[in-house]
């Protein structure tokens, strides 16, 4: 007596659905994500890449850069070069005494005022924003976040900065009133390495 093998249970999906079986599903939203990863990944790697080496120099009387060991910590007054930019700490302030009744140093704080002046020595316009830019510090390497006190005069150097042009403005922190040792530190590239501190007494 012969015997009838049956089909495969496959093939019975087939008969019974009229047509050869669907094509397995694509996932279109991982693939999308998986691109964009991709994307994020290859511009971290160009723009690691491409990131410049500045070192600060101090520039003298006629202009150009000290010949020479360079501080690691400068002076005010004193122009410094870092990249495409030049800054120079002309002054400050310590403690700003406030002209405004209202806005005053909270409670054992002192504000503290440096007039900075940024040069654009690029080719291009640039952007200066002071809470970018511009970092300020003391002796226990705690940092402190710039204050407003509404005294007139007493706006930071932000802006676009055309090629070969300057801002001057100030830079005004609150911070504890035995706080010392303090310096600012001025970075504008986010894109390259090296920055400029300056001790302001």
């Amino acid at each position: 007596m012969s015997s009838t093998i049956p089909p495969p249970a496959a093939d019975l999906a087939c008969e019974h659905a009229g047509g050869p079986a669907p094509a397995p599903r694509s996932h279109p939203r991982r693939r999308t994500r998986l691109l964009a990863i991709a994307a994020v990944v290859g511009a971290l790697v160009l723009a690691m890449a491409s990131t410049d080496e500045n070192e600060p120099a101090r520039v003298d009387d006629a202009g150009g850069t000290s010949a020479g060991a360079q501080p690691e910590v400068f002076a005010v007054g004193d122009l410094v070069e870092l990249g495409d930019w030049q800054v120079r700490v002309h002054g400050v302030a310590d403690p700003v005494q406030s002209t405004n009744p209202v806005l005053t140093p909270a409670p054992g704080n002192r504000w503290v005022a440096a007039d900075v002046e940024v040069t654009n020595t690029g080719t291009e316009p640039q952007t200066v924003s002071s809470l970018v830019c511009f970092e300020i510090a003391d002796d226990q390497n705690r940092s402190y976040t710039m204050t407003i006190t509404g005294d007139a005069g007493s706006s930071p150097p932000d802006g676009e900065v055309a090629a070969g042009a300057a801002r001057r403005g100030t830079l005004t922190y609150e911070l504890p009133a035995d706080a010392a040792g303090l310096r600012l530190t001025f970075k504008c590239n986010l894109f390259s390495t090296g920055s400029a501190t300056i001790a302001l007494g």
